[in-house]
């Protein structure tokens, strides 16, 4: 059976089943609602038989089953997903399953229940919910029916309850709220019961204890005791709540430093006062329903903190029917508010904002608001005064800079005025500058506004009058400037009325002046609306496109379109017709400009006889789409499905693409690809899971990557959809003397891998530019699972050449060109990544530059992971001769080990030599990459500065040269870099203005200290890194750059007068 179902809903269809004879019985329900469902009930044993019951769904949508009453159709429902199993013998049941409806998830624990002459027991019912659990045990005699008896326990541990994150502190870690253990007990008769429970609740390693006491009758319940202590405060509340023959209460609660936090969340405080409410349910007339409640409510004072502010409040309230009145002052944080009024048939209300600052009512929320409202007069007609400013604010993702409303608006009349400005405000989109002035009263209104956009800005003028319930108006005049293209403006004025849900619009037209218009008129909802434009743009949409990798995409061609649409139901009928003859995209890039002229030479997509039309009724949608490449292809589509996400999916797409430049689009540095495209895929299934059917191919692709000097040829690869909702996807592209290959698989949806592929190749140029030429063997697997990308596998790179010194230099940025920085340093891509991956270097990868000419060998396994630090292990060998302070050294020993740490880490152990004669000469370096140590050595065994002067000169110092000591000195220098930074931090803490490694005119390279005597006089004190020596600098600054300097040692003794000029 199909039920009714409201219009644009997928309607129930169900159907039972009944089977069998005495032994042996099956009832069976199978169908939708709108997910499949399945329920069964089966009965075994014609004398004392057994049953078992399953009922299975993962959407089941309760008010499909509930009969449509004519003209108000059920609103949906909060979908109900369940796997529930229940089996027993005559009134044994035992139980399991599991339910989830929203965010509440729910799983019933093997339970038993049975119901025996009347008598029913829980032995027991177990529930897990909020990552706790909750057992119910007990009995209920209900044979008396007019007073049965009953004794139940409740009890629960571990409910977790974790408040949302506040904005305004975003990284604060989220404080969970649990309920430890509870304690309830329920017992006694329906006319004379009594109910006693504890409870502990902890909140950060603190606790809050609940005590409830309370006895009853079939009427009434008197609180004896309902008590929460909070560390260092408590809650108590007293008093009565009755339900027969009508709701009244009389409740009072005592605070006393009571911190709320424990129960809602977020609200962390401490709170003392009264608070005091008494009220009842208004009798109904004869043959009538109650008219409302009468109830009061004091607030005589409540002071103390809350969300670490300080509060003083009190207030009271009253109401009797649609009667009300109170008045409130509230002081919490900074914010001052006052507020006092009246609401019934007559309005009077004022409050003060003496501010307002937002972020103490509202967690996350930022600015400030001061001023004043008023509202007074009739209910249904009240006049408005005000006099707010607000600055910095936001909430959620609202905001304003800055924003006032000024002025006094009154319901009737004509002497109002009431002006809105602001700047920055954010409302869906971000608004440079709003200005609106309303003037007149409400039923008789004026209009004029301005508003300032980035993409667009908007003038307006217009007015709207009352007449009876009826209001209409008309919209005088309207520009609206994009920031690209003409201005737009209305042609004539629009005419507009409203009654109710119910509106009319007559014939309005926005049009340009170089030609286009855009009209639309509307008797809604009897005829609905109908659109209509020509020549429209495609340009007027440019500024909404996103950038791609910071290119402008710039559009060309127009538009044209019909429409009409009306509601029916949750539905709508209707059409849309769309098409433009031809047009192009291209991106803002100096390569895609105009070439001879022609401004569609750098286009990347060119296309004609655009079509698309979509046809709607309460009970489906149609719709198709056309486009041809002007030669280079077709894209042709159609579909049919309904309004829900439940409703059948019917579609074919069919392409064929000889024309691939549109792949710059979506690649940033792919440059002239060719190819062809073609395929069929078909769409089933529904809309909520869609079933891909059908394959498509690619071949003959050709591609280049200039930024990695590559060239892509004999490209192909193939896309197959499966009936199970996944694809298989093959591809291979050649590269050099290689060719990669990829295949793996895709699926849509029902799994945490929806993609799967293998990556492999064999001598794949990997890299080709004139800094780095890599020649890879890659046998790799790329998978995502919970949205984290998974690299594993190997990549052998059996050849390759390095050029450090082109790598060091880079690419050089023109002088006129200026680099900013992101607008949001923060807001950067993030793509988890969990990767394995063995790097493996041949013998033929060769380094040079910097004077070094070798290679590198060897393998390593670098492993990353989300929020690590990339780690690697293994080891790497370094091979050849390099060019150190002027001479060849050879290479002996190298090698780059890693244990598990840093990748940009790894421990160095290299040794470089020299041999002259029977000596020999090398330099050892070791230690962490980040912070290495250098060592001069010999052989035979001489002293530091003897052994320099043979790496450097090749014969010992006291041969050396003047000239030739400099060089050995500078060469010291060299080795004490790492000295001289420590030397420099160590002068910091002790005071000194210099310290560290510098050049003495006297002795050359010394380590040593000096400080700023005076803003004049500098002293200095060195000891020499060659040989002995010490030497002491004293510094006078003159003026107009002149100094004085005399450096005096124990070689020798030389003066100065040094003149600077700064350019």
């Amino acid at each position: 059976a199909v039920l009714p179902a409201a219009r644009g809903r997928t309607p129930a269809s169900l159907g039972l089943v009944a089977r069998g004879d005495l032994d042996k019985m099956e009832v069976a329900i199978a169908g939708r609602a709108p997910a499949p469902l399945q329920a069964s009930l089966v009965f075994t044993g014609r004398d004392d038989p057994t049953w078992a019951f399953k009922a299975v769904t993962e959407a089941l949508d309760t008010s499909l089953l509930i009969p449509v009453a004519q003209g108000q159709p059920n609103p949906p429902a909060t979908p109900i997903a369940l796997n529930l199993q229940a089996s027993g013998k005559g009134g044994n049941a035992d139980l399991h399953g599991s339910v989830k409806q929203g965010e509440l998830n729910a799983t019933l624990q093997p339970s038993h229940i049975a119901l025996a002459d009347q008598i029913l027991t829980v032995e027991p019912l177990v529930i897990d919910t909020f990552e706790g659990r909750t057992q119910l045990r007990g009995t209920a005699d209900l044979r008396d029916t007019q007073n049965p008896s009953f004794r139940f326990a409740v009890n629960a541990s571990g409910l977790r309850f974790t408040p949302a994150a506040d904005p305004a502190t975003p990284e604060a870690p989220l404080v969970p709220v649990e309920l430890k253990d509870a304690r309830l007990g329920v017992a006694g008769t329906l006319k004379a019961w009594a109910a006693i429970g504890r409870a502990t609740v902890e909140r950060d390693g603190q606790q809050a204890e609940l005590v409830f006491d309370s006895r009853g009758n079939d009427q009434r319940a008197q609180l004896k005791q309902v008590q929460a202590k909070t560390p260092g405060g408590a809650l108590d509340l007293t008093g009565e709540v009755a339900w027969a023959p009508e709701l009244q209460w009389d409740v009072n609660a005592q605070l006393a430093k009571f911190d709320p936090g424990y129960f809602v969340p977020g609200w962390n405080g401490n709170l003392s006062g009264k608070i005091a409410s008494k009220g009842r349910q208004l009798p109904a007339p004869a043959g009538g329903v109650s008219p409302g409640f009468e109830a009061t409510a004091d607030i005589p004072s409540l002071t103390g903190q809350l969300r670490q502010r300080a509060l003083s409040a009190n207030g009271k309230f009253a109401l009797r029917g649609e009667q009300a009145e109170g008045e409130l002052q509230l002081a919490l944080g900074n914010s001052r508010i006052n507020a006092k009024g009246k609401v019934g048939d007559q309005l009077d209300i004022a409050a003060q904002l003496q501010p307002l600052q937002l972020d103490d009512v509202l967690p996350g929320a930022t600015g400030v608001l001061r001023g004043q409202l008023q509202v007074s007069g009739k209910r249904d007609a009240p006049d408005i005064t005000a006099d707010i400013t607000g600055n910095g604010l936001r909430w959620n993702t609202y905001g304003a800079q800055s924003i006032s409303l000024r002025g006094r608006l009154p319901w009737r009349g004509s002497d109002g005025q009431l002006a809105l400005q602001g700047t920055a405000i954010e409302a869906g989109a971000v608004l440079d500058s709003v200005r609106v002035q309303a003037r007149g009263a409400v039923e008789a209104l004026r209009l004029d506004a301005d508003i300032g956009y980035s993409m667009a800005s908007v003038a307006l003028q217009g007015d709207v009058r009352r007449n009876g319930e009826r209001w209409q108006g008309q919209v005088a005049t309207l520009r609206i400037a994009p920031s690209k293209g003409d201005a737009w403006a209305l042609r004539q004025p629009a005419q507009f009325s409203t009654d109710g849900a119910a509106f009319t619009l007559s014939d309005t037209c926005l049009g340009a002046a170089t030609g286009g218009a855009l009209c639309a008129s509307a008797n809604w909802p009897r005829e609905g609306m109908v659109v209509h434009g020509d020549a429209l743009p495609l340009s007027l949409v440019q500024p909404w496109l996103p950038k791609q990798e910071g290119r402008q995409i710039y559009l060309r061609g127009e538009l044209s379109l019909d429409g009409s649409f009306k509601p029916r139901g949750n539905a709508w009928e209707g059409s849309l017709r769309i098409a433009s003859p031809e047009g192009g995209i291209r991106l803002g890039e100096t390569r895609y400009a105009a070439v001879a002229g022609n401004p569609n030479r750098g286009e990347l997509l060119r296309y004609d006889q655009f079509s698309m039309q979509a046809d709607f009724t309460p009970q489906q949608i149609q719709g198709k789409l056309g486009i041809g490449f002007q030669g280079a292809g077709f894209v042709d589509a159609k579909f049919n499905t309904g309004w829900d996400a439940y409703a059948p999916l019917n579609g074919e797409l069919y392409l064929n693409m000889s024309r691939l430049y549109w792949l710059e689009l979506v690649i940033a540095d792919v440059v002239q690809p060719k190819g062809l495209v073609e395929g069929h895929v078909s769409l089933r299934g529904t809309r909520d899971k869609p079933l891909l059917g059908g394959d498509a191919t690619l071949s003959n692709f050709t591609a280049e990557y200039p930024s990695m000097g590559l060239t892509l040829s004999e490209g192909k690869g193939r896309f197959d959809a499966l009936p199970d909702g996944s694809a298989k996807i093959t591809a291979s592209a050649k590269s050099g003397p290689g060719t990669l290959t990829v295949d793996g698989g895709l699926s849509w949806f029902g799994t945490s891998t929806p993609l799967l592929l293998n990556i492999r190749g064999d001598n794949v140029l990997a890299y080709n530019t004139s800094e780095l030429r890599i020649i890879a063997n890659p046998d790799m697997q790329f998978g995502i699972t919970d949205n984290t990308m998974h690299l594993r596998g190997k990549v052998t790179v059996p050849e390759a050449d390095i050029d450090l010194e082109r790598l060091d230099r880079g690419t050089s940025v023109s002088e006129d060109v200026v680099v900013l920085d992101p607008v949001d340093p923060e807001q950067t891509p993030a793509s988890p990544l969990d990767m394995d991956l063995a790097i493996v270097l041949g013998d033929k990868v060769n380094m040079t530059g910097f004077g070094l000419k070798g290679g590198l060998s060897g393998q390593m396994q670098i492993r990353a992971r989300p929020g690590r630090e990339m780690t690697a292990n293994g080891g790497l060998d370094v091979r050849g001769r390099y060019k150190a302070y002027g001479q060849d050294l050879t290479i002996s020993r190298g090698q780059l080990t890693w244990n598990n740490n840093i990748v940009s880490d790894p421990r160095v152990s290299l040794r470089a030599e020299r041999k002259i004669g029977d000596v020999t000469a090398g330099i050892d370096v070791s230690g962490r990459a980040e912070s290495p140590r250098a060592d001069v050595w010999s052989e035979p065994a001489m002293s530091q500065s003897e052994a320099l002067s043979y790496l450097v000169l090749g014969r010992g110092l006291s041969t050396a040269s003047s000239d030739e000591t400099q060089q050995v000195s500078a060469a010291s220098a060299a080795l004490s870099a790492g000295s001289s930074l420590i030397a420099s931090q160590i002068g910091a803490k002790l005071g000194l203005d210099e310290a560290g490694v510098s050049q003495s005119s006297t002795l050359g390279s010394v380590v040593g200290f000096g400080k700023y005597l005076s803003p004049k006089l500098y002293v200095g004190y060195g000891v020499s890194m060659i040989g002995g020596g010490s030497v002491l600098t004293l510094k006078y600054l003159l003026s107009r750059g002149f100094d004085i300097e005399a450096e005096s040692s124990t070689v020798e003794t030389k003066g100065s007068v040094n003149w600077r000029r700064e350019k």
